[in-house]
C-alpha cells in the first residue's frame, strides 16, 4: 500500500499545481522516509542530484538544446518554408503542406519540439492568415507539426530514452528516420483530405504553381541546414566521434553558421539562445533529479517486481500486455511532459517489456511515438498552448484544428505497433 500511497501523492501534488520535477521528488522522499528511515532519505537525497546527473551523455542535451535555440533565433526557417511552399504551394492546403515540410526540415537539425512549434508558430500562422486560412486550421497545423522535431533525428526524447535504457543513441536516431518521413506524409494526406472535403477552411486559395527553376532555386537557401544535418548525422553513423561530440559539433556548427557566415544571429540573439538553453536544461536536469528520487524508492519497495510477478500471474499475452501498456502512456501524454514520463516510467516498464522479448530499439520509438501524441492532445498539449500563446489564437480553436493529426497519429501508432519490422530494418 505505501508505492500507493506515494502515487496518490505525486498526482495529488500534481493536481495542486506543483511542478512535476519537485512533485517526483518530494513523493519519492516521503516513500523513503517511510519505507527505510530518515537517514537513508538524507543518504539518498544528499547523493542523488549528483550521481544521476554527473553523466558524459547528459552533457549532449544542453548541446542539442543549443543547436535547436540558435538555429531558431537564426530565422532558417523562413528559407525552408519558403523552399516547401515553392514545391507544394499549388497543391490544396498548400501553405499548411509547406509548413509540414518546413518543420520536418527543422526537426531534423533540431531535436526540440517546443523550439519546432514557437519558430514556425511565427513564420506560417501570419502567412496563412494574410492568404485567408482558417486561424484554428494552420495554428493547429503549426503545432502537429512540431511534434515531428522529437522523432526526427537528433531528438532530446530519444536521447533520453537512451540513457535511461542504456541503448545505442545512433541506433535510435537511425530508427527515428522512417516513422518520422511516414509521419509527415501522413500529416499532409491529412490535409489535403480535410481541404478538400471543407474548403472554407482555406477560404478557396489556392497558391500559384512556382516554375521548375523556381523550386530548384529555392533550395539553395537550405545549404546551411543541409551542411549542419550531414555534419551531425554522418559524423554520428560514421562512427567518427561520440554521440556527445555530435552534439558539440552541431552546437558549434548552427554558432558559425548562423553567426560568421551568414551574419543571422546577433550577440543578443546568442545570449538570448543561451538564456533559454540554460532554462530548458534546469527544467529537464531538475525532472531526471526528481524521476531518480522516486524511482530509488520504487526500488526499495520492489515494485518493478510485484508488477512484473502480476502480468506473469494473469497470463497476459506480450500484445496485450503492450497493448495496455500503450493506453497508459496515452493517456500519461495527455496529462503529464514528456521527458517526465520516461523518465518516470522506464525503470517499471523497460524491464517488463524486454522480458516479453520486444526489440528495445523498436520499443524505444514506440513509446516516443505515443508520447508525442501526447504534445497535441488535451488537456496539457504543449505544443497547443505554445502556437496558442504566439498567434493569440484561442486554444479550443487550436485544439480544434489538430484534432485530425490526431487520428492520423493513433492509426500510424497501433501500424508501427503491429508491424516492428517497418522500424527495425533501418538500423539491420
Amino acid at each position: 500500500m505505501i508505492p500507493i500511497l506515494c502515487i496518490v501523492l505525486l498526482v495529488v501534488l500534481l493536481l495542486l499545481g506543483m511542478p512535476i520535477a519537485f512533485a517526483m521528488g518530494l513523493a519519492g522522499a516521503v516513500g523513503l522516509w517511510t519505507i527505510g528511515g530518515f537517514e537513508t532519505m538524507v543518504g539518498i537525497l544528499s547523493a542523488a542530484p549528483y550521481r544521476n546527473t554527473a553523466s558524459w551523455l547528459l552533457t549532449s542535451i544542453p548541446l542539442f538544446v543549443l543547436m535547436a535555440e540558435v538555429l531558431s533565433a537564426s530565422r532558417l526557417s523562413g528559407a525552408m518554408f519558403d523552399a516547401g511552399n515553392k514545391w507544394v504551394g499549388q497543391l490544396p492546403g498548400g501553405l499548411a503542406m509547406a509548413t509540414v515540410l518546413a518543420s520536418a526540415g527543422f526537426g531534423a537539425v533540431c531535436g526540440s519540439s517546443t523550439a519546432a512549434t514557437a519558430t514556425m508558430a511565427r513564420t506560417a500562422v501570419p502567412e496563412g492568415r494574410r492568404l485567408g486560412y482558417s486561424a484554428g486550421f494552420i495554428t493547429g497545423t503549426v503545432a502537429a507539426s512540431g511534434t515531428l522535431s522529437i522523432l526526427i533525428p537528433p531528438s532530446l526524447i530519444l536521447v533520453i530514452y537512451g540513457i535511461l535504457t542504456e541503448n545505442s543513441i545512433g541506433s535510435l536516431f537511425a530508427a527515428g528516420i522512417v516513422p518520422g518521413i511516414a509521419t509527415a506524409m501522413a500529416y499532409m494526406l491529412v490535409i489535403f483530405v480535410v481541404v478538400t472535403r471543407r474548403p472554407h477552411l482555406v477560404s478557396g486559395h489556392q497558391g500559384q504553381r512556382a516554375s521548375w527553376s523556381e523550386r530548384w532555386g529555392s533550395l539553395r537557401g537550405l545549404w546551411p541546414i543541409a551542411l549542419l544535418f550531414a555534419a551531425v548525422i554522418g559524423s554520428l553513423y560514421g562512427g567518427i566521434i561520440t554521440v556527445t561530440e555530435v552534439a558539440a559539433v552541431g552546437a558549434a556548427g548552427a554558432i558559425l553558421i548562423a553567426g560568421p557566415l551568414l551574419r543571422r544571429l546577433s550577440w543578443a540573439d546568442l545570449l538570448e539562445a543561451l538564456r533559454r538553453t540554460t532554462h530548458t536544461t534546469a527544467l529537464i536536469f531538475a525532472v531526471v533529479i526528481g524521476a531518480h528520487i522516486l524511482s530509488y524508492f520504487l526500488t526499495m519497495t520492489m515494485a518493478t517486481q510485484t508488477m512484473m510477478a502480476f502480468v506473469a500471474e494473469q497470463q497476459w499475452s506480450a500484445g496485450m500486455v503492450l497493448t495496455v501498456l500503450l493506453i497508459i502512456f496515452l493517456i500519461l501524454g495527455c496529462l503529464m511532459d514528456q521527458l517526465a514520463i520516461l523518465v518516470l516510467t522506464m525503470p517499471i516498464v523497460y524491464p517488463l517489456v524486454t522480458k516479453l522479448g520486444y526489440d528495445p530499439i523498436w520499443f524505444g520509438i514506440i513509446i516516443t511515438k505515443t508520447v508525442e501524441i501526447g504534445l497535441i492532445t488535451p488537456p496539457f498539449g504543449m505544443n497547443v498552448f505554445v502556437a496558442s500563446s504566439l498567434t493569440d489564437v484561442p486554444f479550443r480553436k487550436v485544439f480544434r484544428g489538430v484534432m485530425p493529426f490526431v487520428v492520423a497519429e493513433l492509426l500510424l501508432l497501433a501500424f508501427f505497433a503491429a508491424v516492428p519490422a517497418s522500424i527495425t530494418w533501418v538500423v539491420r
